[in-house]
């Protein structure tokens, strides 16, 4: 895995524990439900939160948009709720109607965390990781994660530049490293 976010061998002081970010997922399949598993177990042991706690923290983001329950045991864009699914399934009591995508989700939702595993090449684009800036994430926290590399969801490059350099970014596949000012600084990130 290649990370950008380290420069110069000064890591990236993102502040605050797994249970006080805000987690959007692009990608509700096995990868990204796994992934949203580990994180909440993990928010339960080391921050000590109820399981139904550690799920309110997770948005997760299909090919349809948002995934939300939309009555009689069915979810918006995967059907029926079952199994892992089930924690992770947004209320619809929470005003959500309608196909709601990425840039939506990102801005009512204000994550910290991006994570991508979706395949959907480029889908991460400037005006998404602006708003987590917009909606108050200083330090935005983004992993595009799909493979092979010409699936990913946003280039390294272009998040360190869209964040200017304050970005933490891990891809699932691999990235030269990334070289750019920084408060009239040049650094390298990898």
């Amino acid at each position: 895995m290649a990370a950008a976010g380290i420069a110069n061998g000064h890591s990236h002081d993102k502040k605050g524990s797994l249970a006080d970010q805000r987690y959007v997922i692009m990608g509700a399949g096995s990868a990204g439900l796994g992934i949203a598993s580990q994180i909440r177990d993990a928010m339960m042991a080391a921050d000590h939160v109820s399981r139904e706690e550690a799920n309110s923290k997770f948005w997760l983001i299909d090919r349809e948009g948002l995934v939300y329950d939309i009555g009689k045991g069915m979810a918006k864009g995967v059907g029926e709720i079952k199994g892992r699914l089930e924690g992770f399934v947004r209320n619809a009591d929470e005003g959500w109607k309608g196909n709601i995508m990425l840039l939506d989700v990102v801005k009512q939702v204000k994550p910290t965390v991006l994570i991508g595993c979706s395949t959907a090449a480029g889908v991460f684009q400037q005006e998404v990781i602006q708003a987590m800036i917009d909606g108050g994430c200083e330090r935005p926290i983004v992993f595009p994660l799909s493979n092979p590399s010409r699936l990913v969801e946003a280039k390294p490059d272009d998040i360190m530049k869209w964040t200017k350099g304050k970005g933490l970014v891990a891809t699932g596949s691999p990235f030269p490293p990334v070289r750019m000012k920084v408060e009239g600084e040049e650094r390298e990130f990898v």
